[in-house]
């Protein structure tokens, strides 16, 4: 009689499991358009982040061209508008247990890019890349790199390595984190900085005003931006600090600003619509992380013109020549940071042409010109 109510309970979940496929079925014929090459892009969810930001505004751009699908494992509140003309699917919950649901997820992400007749797949962050990798559909898989493992994850480098070696290519968007892997990763990957484009420009005059922008987490490192602030602020009583995110770290942070009598400097703005337009009539940026990927906030600021202030982390270096269209100072350093804020409070016209040169120099990762890249890189694979 127990075999008899488990062969039930399986049959059950089979038939249900079945249903889901159909269901699925139907939502990915409103997303197959025929006559063009059909391009999948894989990110965990399409929550407003950074990689999230960049699946967005890669999808906009490869969709004047392909047939794109954006695929995400889970559903949020908060996510980015999907762009016209572009499909979006999420992963079905599956019945069973951890391992018949990986079965079954599996089967459906190779099916799924069977159906829509899939090109390329580009997936972006490690559980995503890890199922690119695998359900592979005689598809060109590309993993994208979007952060420093080797800080982020140092317990996942070695998969990592093994996923990117099994990919047909590899996409990173800086030097110093595509020296992390061996020649058998690097020898099919190539650096491609994120697509950006904002028509905001800085307002002049600018008013006392320093802005940090990106998630209240740890890797961002505002606790020190919060401490070099107070140490900056003892000399320019009348700054304000405009810290725009959210995340784990905010009680934490609100903390330190109480106990540093900062209350009235430091304000916390939480996700921002518009945040361009909150942020241009700052005197500076400042990004205060110990490790990146690339910051899109520093990137987005430089193209408005803005005089921006990096620690020396992953991406900034790239985009950042220290004294020319940006300042840099050393990861960790709560003085240098605070010395750099004084610097640029201290000189207008040094503001003016670090904004100016950072706007001139933006154009190697305006959004048309990284499109044209990953067109390029699409045909060279397909």
């Amino acid at each position: 009689m127990g075999r008899l109510k488990q062969l039930e309970r399986d049959t059950k979940r089979l038939n249900r499991n079945l249903r889901i496929f159909s269901e699925e079925d139907k939502k990915i014929k409103e997303c197959k358009k025929s006559g063009r090459k059909a391009v999948l892009i894989m990110v965990d969810s399409f929550y407003r982040a950074g990689a999230q930001r960049v699946a967005a505004t890669l999808a906009d751009g490869l969709s004047e061209d392909y047939s794109v699908t954006i695929f995400c494992k889970k559903k949020d509140t908060l996510e980015y508008p999907v762009p016209e003309g572009v499909g979006m699917l999420y992963l079905p919950k599956f019945i069973g247990d951890r391992e018949e649901q990986a079965r079954y997820e599996e089967r459906y992400v190779k099916w799924l890019k069977r159906r829509l007749r899939i090109k390329a797949s580009i997936s972006m962050l490690f559980w995503m890349n890890d199922m690119n990798v695998r359900c592979r559909a005689r598809d060109k898989v590309i993993c994208c790199e979007r952060n420093n493992p080797s800080k982020k994850e140092p317990e996942n480098m070695g998969r990592i390595c093994s996923i990117y070696e099994q990919a047909d290519h590899v996409v990173f968007q800086s030097q110093k984190v595509r020296d992390l892997f061996p020649e058998s990763v690097k020898s099919h990957s190539s650096i491609i900085l994120n697509p950006t484009l904002t028509e905001i420009k800085r307002k002049e005059p600018s008013r006392h005003r320093i802005v940090n922008i990106g998630r209240l987490h740890p890797q961002k490192n505002q606790k020190m931006l919060i401490r070099a602030f107070n140490e900056f602020y003892r000399s320019h009583p009348g700054y304000e600090l405009s810290i725009y995110g959210d995340g784990e770290e905010r009680r934490n942070l609100e903390g330190l600003v109480h106990d540093l009598g900062l209350e009235d400097a430091v304000i916390f703005h939480g996700n921002t619509e518009n945040i361009h337009e909150e942020a241009a009539d700052a005197e500076m940026v400042v990004l205060s992380s110990d490790y990146e990927g690339l910051p899109n906030a520093i990137l987005e600021c430089m193209m408005m013109g803005m005089a921006c202030i990096s620690t020396a982390c992953e991406g900034a270096v790239d985009v950042i020549d220290n004294n020319e269209n940006g300042l840099l100072t050393e990861i960790g350093d709560e003085k240098a940071l605070a010395e750099a804020m004084t610097l640029l409070a201290d000189d207008p016209a040094l503001r003016r042409k670090l904004g100016d040169n950072a706007q001139k120099s933006s154009g190697r990762f305006r959004k048309d010109r990284i499109i044209a890249q990953w067109k390029q890189l699409i045909e060279d694979l397909t």
